[in-house]
């Protein structure tokens, strides 16, 4: 038994990091006075003294300027989650999906297996199910997955799964439990550790290898979907 995850969670967050700068620093309008009003006081008729106006800015008619915005006025912004990952785990839960579809069928040319699994694993997943449908065997059972994507280096990643399985082969014509397994699987329930291993091809994540251990005592690092 090749047991792959039938979905994926996401749980690696990147965070934009924005920082904010003001465009322009306000300048102070200047007014336009006569010569005159510039050399001279205004002598206030009847009083022996002399005052000096304080001239305001005053806006121009059409002018639309408005103020900078202060840090504070600035909208933060908000956090997304890195889209390279979801790519990722929506490729590992493609392939998932694809293969226990097939299983269950089986179908050696099943769709989803030639889209979403390419090199080792697309070779092996046809070869597999080739032998299912000889047998007469088909899958039954779910996954629940707790996938992570553990790194990513360009072109390729890594996913790191530890899921509860409770799927076993039973004979298509019958319903009955094969005996022994195949490929070393058991009927009964357990946690799979599962690393897969990512490739991008034209512009499309898929699964180019899987290590697998059944039975384990792997502890998930994620949530269930």
């Amino acid at each position: 038994r090749r047991p792959l995850p039938a979905r994926g969670h996401i749980s690696r967050r990147v965070f934009l990091d924005r920082s904010w700068r003001a465009d322009h620093v306000p300048g102070i309008r200047k007014l336009l006075v006569s010569s005159l009003a510039v050399a001279s006081l205004v002598v206030v008729a009847g009083c022996g003294s002399t005052s000096r106006a304080t001239p305001k800015p005053t806006r121009v008619p059409g002018d639309t300027a408005s103020p900078t915005a202060t840090p504070a006025e600035i909208a933060t912004p908000t956090p997304s989650a890195e889209p390279t990952d979801a790519a990722i785990l929506n490729a590992y839960e493609q392939a998932s999906a694809a293969w226990d579809a097939a299983a269950s069928i089986p179908e050696v040319d099943y769709p989803g297996i030639t889209q979403w699994m390419t090199g080792y694993s697309l070779a092996t997943a046809q070869a597999d199910l080739s032998e299912l449908v000889g047998d007469g065997w088909v899958l039954v059972g779910s996954y629940e997955p707790h996938a992570v994507v553990a790194s990513v280096n360009g072109t390729t990643a890594t996913v790191q799964d530890c899921g509860w399985d409770t799927r076993y082969y039973v004979y298509k014509a019958t319903g009955k439990p094969v005996t022994p397994q195949p490929w070393g699987g058991t009927t009964q329930p357990g946690w799979d550790s599962i690393t897969g291993l990512m490739v991008l091809q034209s512009g499309t994540w898929r699964v180019t290898n899987l290590g697998t251990e059944l039975n384990t005592s792997c502890a998930p690092t994620s949530s269930s979907p």
